[in-house]
């Protein structure tokens, strides 16, 4: 019998296994380098079996007859061993997690097990194959492939078409130019057709030739197309925009997403990308990874990622530009908030810092939840001392401490007020006074026209020192009792002697003697407007709601009983509502006496009060000789020089009132007459 490699075709067939495995086992060391764990494991689980499987199918037609069998079984089972190889490798190379997954490994295991045990027990039931002498087209041992053979090849196949066909899905998705990649894929699927041949046609026999296909993979795969075949795999697994640049920064590939992108990447192969894109280029070993590209006016925001990939001394990147368009903007408009949060932080610390001694923060609990750190100036505490106490640590008594609570309860219920003077005890036990602001402080993510008294979470507690205040104010206090009291009384016993000289002297010595009787009865309206000052300096800063017609009406019979000979016109709505306070009636008072006493002995006055949506209008209107320019602008700004003025002091007080009243006077000049006009706020409609 003419042995195989006795034949040409023999020899070609010994061949062509053999040099398949050779190719493998040659391309090995080369996919060693690859730097992608799992695509590397699968290639070289693919390249090893295969080897290992071809020169089984060479040594077959080599090795003496009893021999042969055997051979060809081993050669099975890598051959079967190859499928779960490439599998593994195509979920890999495309991106998928099937590898991974542990119940289709164990389910591929026991698959695998089962049909090696039934072809390595084929001697014992000889269902898988059997074998004949076959002369056809050279002597050798001809392999009659039973059913289980084939049930298991048909799976072989249908798990192999499985995995190429996700690979050229993949390149069909991607979009890349992967032509040449596919035809070379493809020759996986070439042998195939042999095996079909060879069913029918009796030149070429049945022996499995996949072996050949893988070899010619393998080639293409790490040597002929190795750069472009594992970048497109590595770009393909994305939508994004990527860019493949090879190890000198030349641009190899780039998606059709890029160009959309970036429509100056077309034509651009070969060029270096600093050159083309140069933006993306500098994130390349940089700090930032966030390029911005103007569009339509527009910007646009890319965040460039990038994944080398090494095989033998040939290297590529992919550069993947994902477009964070809209988290750049929120994230820039998240900053520039911030920036204005902070900033608007800075103005509040600084108004606090400027208006307050120190700020408390109160739970509904009535204890302390932050306490800014100026505190320890004032009183001692480190803030962390009070944080968490209740408010009743710095109440100096019970009496104190009842009005506190009180205090704290109406902002909890939604009240905004202000509490002068309010006793405290320091750290050292001493009584200190201070002014407060409370409001109430809501939570935040109520929308305000919502708002009710349920949604306080707390009470912020603005507190003043006034210890230079109540210094100065008794200061005040000292010097208007001797003003009123000691002043007082000694010009009344020189204005009482006085009138005793005027009444007993004639001549020059009875006109000095009135004359002083005239100065020191000016003093003493000084005295008296002193006094009146004086009882209305601590006007409530919370306005209320005033009925103005009441108030002038009394001030009109007052005045009518004090100047009978007086002339008093009036045109006054029934009721005008007003945002004030009683108080107003002493500056009104001053402004109707100052028109009485200076228009003559038969005075003639018009009041008016005209009503507003915003603002009511009174004006006093007499036909004297009108204001001089030293009380104009008493009235007009708060002017008073010198201090010593006796009439001076009443306008100034009627200014004073009027201007702590949310009001303002104007004086307009005329040729004859005065026209002082006040304005004060109308009260708020209560629905």
């Amino acid at each position: 019998m003419t042995e195989p490699w006795a034949t040409p075709i023999g020899i070609a067939y010994i061949g062509l296994f053999f040099l398949s495995g050779v190719c493998c086992f040659f391309v090995v060391p080369r996919a060693r380098t690859l730097d992608i764990a799992e695509l590397r494991h699968g290639l070289l689980g693919l390249l090893v079996t295969t080897g290992i499987w071809s020169f089984f199918k060479a040594a077959f037609f080599i090795v003496p007859a009893p021999f042969r069998e055997a051979t060809y079984t081993i050669g099975l089972v890598f051959g079967f061993a190859t499928v779960w190889a490439w599998l593994y490798f195509a979920s890999a190379y495309t991106g998928r997690r099937l590898h991974r997954n542990r119940t289709l490994r164990l389910f591929g295991a026991g698959v695998f097990l089962a049909v090696v045990g039934i072809k390595l027990t084929n001697p014992v039931h000889g269902l898988y194959f059997t074998t004949t002498e076959a002369t056809t087209p050279f002597e050798y041992l001809a392999i009659d492939h039973g059913v289980i053979h084939w049930a298991s090849t048909g799976l072989a196949y249908v798990l192999a078409a499985i995995g190429l066909f996700v690979i050229l899905e993949m390149y069909v998705k991607s979009e890349y130019e992967t032509r040449l990649l596919g035809v070379f894929t493809g020759l996986l699927a070439l042998p195939v057709t042999f095996d079909l041949i060879a069913l029918v046609r009796p030149e070429l026999i049945n022996f499995i030739y996949a072996p050949i296909g893988v070899a010619a993979f393998a080639i293409g795969a790490v040597y002929l197309f190795g750069d472009r075949f594992l970048s497109v795999g590595v770009a393909a697994q994305t939508t994004d925009a990527t860019i493949v640049v090879d190890r000198n920064d030349r641009v190899r590939n780039f998606s059709p997403a890029a160009v959309n992108a970036f429509p100056e990447l077309e034509g651009t192969v070969g060029e270096k990308l600093d050159d083309v894109l140069p933006t993306v280029a500098a994130t390349k070993g940089g700090d930032g990874n966030v390029i911005e590209r103007e569009d339509d006016d527009r910007s646009a925001y890319y965040f460039v990622s990038s994944t080398s990939i090494t095989l033998d001394n040939s290297t590529v990147e992919v550069l993947r530009l994902t477009d964070i368009t809209d988290r750049e903007r929120q994230r820039r408009r998240l900053i520039q908030r911030e920036r204005e949060l902070g900033q608007r932080n800075e103005l509040y610390r600084a108004i606090i810092a400027a208006s307050f001694s120190f700020v408390f923060q109160i739970d509904l609990e009535k204890r302390f939840s932050f306490v800014s750190s100026s505190t320890k100036e004032f009183l001692g505490y480190e803030p962390d001392e009070l944080t968490g106490e209740p408010v009743s640590v710095l109440v100096p008594d019970e009496e104190t401490l009842g009005e506190t609570t009180d205090y704290v309860e109406e902002a909890i219920n939604g009240a905004s007020l202000q509490v002068r003077d309010l006793p405290i005890a320091n750290r050292s036990g001493h009584t200190v006074y201070v002014d407060v602001r409370m409001v109430p402080i809501y939570d935040p993510s109520v929308d305000q026209d919502a708002r009710t008294p349920d949604d306080i979470v707390g009470v912020q507690a603005m507190v003043r020192d006034t210890s230079q205040r109540r210094q100065r104010e008794g200061l005040i206090s000292v010097m208007n009792r001797v003003l009123r009291h000691n002043v007082r009384n000694e010009l009344t016993v020189i204005s009482g002697h006085a009138e005793i000289l005027a009444a007993e002297l004639d001549g020059g010595a009875k006109s000095n003697a009135e004359t002083i009787v005239e100065a020191t009865n000016r003093l003493l309206n000084v005295t008296e407007s002193a006094r009146r000052i004086e009882t209305n300096r601590e006007i409530s800063p919370e306005l209320e709601t005033t009925d103005l017609v009441p108030i002038i009406n009394d001030l009109i019979a007052k005045f009518e009983q004090r100047y009978r000979d007086a002339t008093v016109t009036t045109e006054i709505p029934e009721t005008a509502i007003a945002e004030s306070l009683p108080q107003i009636e002493t500056a009104l008072w001053e402004l109707l006496e100052n028109a009485a006493e200076h228009t003559g002995p038969q005075p003639t006055v018009d009041l008016t009060v005209t009503t507003g949506d915003e603002r009511i209008a009174i004006t006093i209107t007499d036909e004297g000789p009108g204001l001089p320019e030293d009380e104009r602008q008493v009235l007009a700004d708060g002017k008073e020089q010198p201090l010593v003025h006796g009439q001076g002091l009443g306008l100034y007080l009627s200014y004073w009132i009027i201007a702590n009243l949310d009001g303002t006077i104007e004086i307009p000049r005329s040729q004859s007459g005065t026209a002082i006009t006040i304005e004060v706020p109308t009260a708020p409609d209560p629905s």
